[in-house]
């Protein structure tokens, strides 16, 4: 084989193992973080949907709390028609339950909108690699000729 092409064929694939390769494990490992987000998200809007139909916001209820390795202790909640939400940076805000739900509904349409397109960078990182694959290939043929 040509010591050229061969050279250009290692750089290739160093290049598709070192950065591509790299880039679509970062960017499967964001995904997968913005897809727990908005299970998480909904999880809460399920919950509060079940406090308000239950009446359970204005009376209260008791609970289990895991405060960790399996150890529950018992809870009352004596108003529940208030809740806080983690808006960033360690910070919470108190919201009604009617309020949270619409600041819940717009942070799943924000996590929506970034998965979409962390899923077309996805798409793209790995077009490039096939594309280069297709260039070793190409590159591989031409020594053969």
């Amino acid at each position: 084989m040509n010591p050229d092409i061969q050279q250009k064929i290692i750089k290739f694939e160093t290049f598709i193992n070192d950065v591509l390769k790299e880039d679509l494990a970062q960017l499967e490992q964001k995904l997968d973080s913005k897809n727990a987000d908005v299970a998480e998200f909904l999880q809460l809007k399920t919950m509060i949907n079940t406090l308000e139909s239950n009446g359970l916001d204005k009376s209260g209820f008791k609970t289990q709390v895991d405060i960790g390795q399996n150890f529950f202790i018992e809870a009352q909640v004596p108003d529940a028609s208030t809740i806080l939400l983690d808006v960033g940076l360690g910070h919470y805000v108190e919201f009604s339950l009617n309020d949270a739900l619409a600041v819940i509904n717009v942070r799943i349409k924000l996590l929506e909108k970034q998965i979409a397109n962390l899923r077309k960078e996805i798409a793209r990182t790995n077009a490039h690699i096939k594309l280069i694959l297709l260039g070793i290939r190409e590159l591989e043929g031409f020594d053969k000729d």
